[in-house]
C-alpha cells in the first residue's frame, strides 16, 4: 500500500515566485521561504533561529501559486 506524507510550511517569502514550464509540459513555481523557530535551550534562555528554504511546487499547485507575486 502507498503512503502519503503531508508537510505544512508557514513562513515569509524571501523572493517573488517564478513560474516556468518543464519539457514534459508541467508547470513549476520556485520560491524562497524563511521559517522562524523559537525554543528554550538547556540554560532556560529563549533562542531564535531562522531557516531559509528553496521550494518548488509542481503541476496544479505551481499554477495556483504563480499569479500571487
Amino acid at each position: 500500500m502507498g503512503s502519503f506524507s503531508k508537510v505544512v510550511l508557514l513562513g515569509n517569502l524571501t523572493r517573488d515566485p517564478s513560474t516556468g514550464t518543464l519539457p514534459s509540459g508541467a508547470t513549476v513555481c520556485e520560491f524562497g521561504l524563511a521559517v522562524n523557530r523559537r525554543w528554550k535551550d538547556a540554560d532556560g534562555q529563549m533562542r531564535d533561529e531562522v531557516l531559509f528554504m528553496d521550494c518548488a511546487a509542481f503541476g496544479k499547485p505551481g499554477q495556483t501559486m504563480g499569479p500571487y507575486r
